[in-house]
């Protein structure tokens, strides 16, 4: 090595440690505010499981969660916004079981109900959220909004197997189908909630038979 090269080569030796402590105290805040954002999210889920969503204020969500307001505010705009992401992962887990229709023959009858029915009972094992979430549907105007592309999202999933499904929403033709379609997802998974909760008509025991014929009607059955 030349002596001019040498400076250059101690300024980066130098730097590399630098470097790496900054990408360790990256990762340290990075994960702090992964931490505080978790710690928000079961904070909110355990009070508004036990008080309701509508009496849960944001103070009562950061006291539990040992954060200030201005931390919560850095990760959620808004009460809504934290039970949005409560629903967001409750429907991840909820997805594979309603796609799992398209693994069976989903022209069968009995298929539809036996699908129907574990889905039904997937529910049941998650009813002190979706209790939640039904009353955040209630009292935030704009929740239903945020809801709706998750239900665009599993028609489109849905046509990947079942051709009754594969619909072009922008497609002046298919408007009616499209409708249709989105009418029967939702009623699915919003008695599936009701159910869970053995509120209204969905606790009747002819809910899952009515479903799956309205299922068959729309997707071709036998």
């Amino acid at each position: 090595m030349s002596p001019a090269s040498r400076p250059a080569s101690k300024a980066i030796d130098a730097l590399a440690p630098a470097d790496a402590r900054t990408a360790a105290l990256l990762a340290f805040n990075r994960g702090r505010k992964e931490s505080s954002r978790e710690k928000l999210l079961a904070a909110a889920t355990q009070l508004f499981c036990n008080d309701g969503y509508a009496a849960t204020a944001i103070d009562a969500i950061t006291a539990a969660a040992g954060v200030s307001r201005i931390t919560y505010y850095r990760h959620f705009p808004s009460k809504a916004a934290i039970a949005l992401e409560i629903f967001q992962r409750a429907a991840a887990e909820a997805v594979p079981h309603v796609l799992a229709i398209t693994a069976r023959d989903f022209r069968d009858r009995a298929t539809v109900i036996a699908w129907l029915t574990e889905y039904f009972a997937v529910n049941r094992d998650m009813q002190r959220i979706l209790r939640v979430l039904i009353q955040a549907n209630v009292t935030e105007a704009d929740f239903s909004e945020e809801v709706r592309p998750f239900i665009f999202g599993l028609i489109a999933a849905l046509g990947q197997s079942i051709p009754a499904f594969a619909i072009d929403p922008d497609a002046p033709a298919d408007q009616r189908r499209w409708v249709e379609a989105w009418l029967l997802i939702y009623t699915i998974l919003d008695q599936g909630n009701h159910a869970a909760t053995r509120s209204g008509v969905a606790a009747h025991p002819m809910m899952i038979e009515v479903l799956a014929d309205r299922f068959l009607e729309f997707a071709g059955g036998s």
